[in-house]
């Protein structure tokens, strides 16, 4: 992966934590109008820092650490009875938990789960995202009316799903016993 597009792939993976980082922040802070400043800051160290980012460890623990620095920086800057919590208290809150799965984690359950389906499910889910056939190329290919590729498409997805979900609840359960 090239810098550039390693910096983007941090920058997005922030991107989906602002509602978890807006609470935190709105939590801490007794001004709800430094929230916004905390993401911002936040995001720029996210991306200065990008590079150090193991996209094989967990986000969130790396994460957390920029997020601490910055409240306590925003606090300092507040008059001296409304600063945040005591720099030990904000450790404690940002305390990393284990995240849902790792990507590893997440490929090898979605390849279990897609060698479960059907044969032909099966087939069907490979020439639409495997091969990037378009539904009407799949039906085409093997003989099927376009609609009937887009029932099967559907029907497999939400199966795909329900397995993933239920992989990924078994996984949570083992990690969650593994971290008490």
């Amino acid at each position: 992966m090239t810098p550039a597009r390693h910096r983007e792939f941090v920058q997005q993976l922030f991107l989906d934590r602002i509602p978890e980082i807006r609470r935190f922040a709105g939590a801490t802070l007794p001004d709800l109008s430094l929230v916004d400043e905390v993401v911002q800051e936040t995001f720029r160290a996210i991306t200065a820092d990008a590079v150090f980012y193991d996209p094989t460890q967990s986000f969130t623990a790396w994460l957390h650490p920029h997020v601490r620095r910055t409240v306590i920086e925003v606090g300092r800057r507040l008059e001296a009875g409304s600063q945040p919590f005591s720099a030990e208290v904000l450790d404690s809150l940002t305390a990393s938990q284990p995240e849902r799965a790792a990507p590893a984690i997440l490929r090898r359950f979605m390849k279990e789960c897609v060698e479960e389906l059907a044969p032909q499910a099966r087939k069907i889910i490979d020439l639409r995202y495997r091969k990037a056939l378009k539904p009407r190329e799949v039906a085409k290919l093997i003989g099927w009316t376009k609609a009937s590729v887009h029932v099967t498409l559907s029907r497999s997805r939400a199966a795909l799903r329900k397995c993933l979900d239920s992989k990924l609840a078994v996984a949570d359960g083992a990690v969650w016993r593994k971290a008490t």
